[in-house]
């Protein structure tokens, strides 16, 4: 009788198997996990600054919109005409009025958001000595309406009481207005970048590249 006995084929071990597996399927899940965040990064970062373009256009409109009121309670002051280029902004903080516990108070109005660094405003050189009284019209009401008058834009970095010569809003005039702005707004887009601009009117409209993209 032999002692030699057959050795028996050594399983593998279930355990070792079932750990290997599962070492594998996380790292299978980690490597999906990257793929998705490498795929959704792009977009969800435009839809961040798409966002925060609107919050901050948002908060420009109400910027630009007390100070119109500001200007034109000035001008109810001052036989219904605005203020000199020179001391527009100075002038205009007289009138500004915030809610309490507002940051920065009422002078928060003169600076607003943008893409990038805060933008300011420019009044229009044009606006000056204007007379917004609608009953008592002079040369310059007669030949210009209010609401063909720009009278503040937003511009990157702009100082207090920054002033400039800004076209007509008429005619072939009006398409003259892009060169002398910023478009702080969705920066992102090259067609979409917007800038705020109010009227005389007391009007804000949103103009973006591609309103002034025949320009000259």
């Amino acid at each position: 009788m032999s002692d030699v006995t057959d050795p028996s084929p050594e399983r593998p071990s279930k355990k070792a198997t079932l750990r290997l597996d599962q070492r594998l399927l996380t790292r299978l899940s980690y490597a999906f996990v990257l793929m998705l965040v490498l795929i959704f990064l792009p977009v969800g970062y435009r839809v961040y600054l798409n966002f925060k373009s609107q919050r901050d256009i948002t908060i420009g409109r109400n910027n630009l919109l007390n100070l119109y009121k500001a200007l034109a309670t000035y001008a109810q002051d001052w036989d219904g005409r605005l203020p000199p280029s020179e001391r527009w902004a100075e002038l205009a903080a007289g009138y500004l009025h915030a809610p309490p516990n507002t940051p920065g108070g009422a002078m928060s109005y003169l600076r607003g958001p943008g893409d990038g660094e805060d933008i300011g405003y420019v009044y229009n050189e044009a606006a000056a000595g204007y007379n917004l009284e609608p009953t008592n019209k002079d040369d310059r009401q007669k030949d210009m309406a209010p609401n063909e008058l720009v009278l503040l834009v937003e511009k990157v970095g702009a100082k207090l009481n920054e002033h400039a010569l800004l076209p007509r809003q008429k005619g072939m005039e009006a398409d003259k207005l892009g060169k002398h702005l910023d478009f702080p707004h969705f920066t992102s887009d090259p067609k979409g970048a917007t800038s705020l601009v109010v009227l005389a009117s007391g009007r804000i409209e949103q103009r973006t590249k591609q309103d002034f993209q025949t320009s000259p």
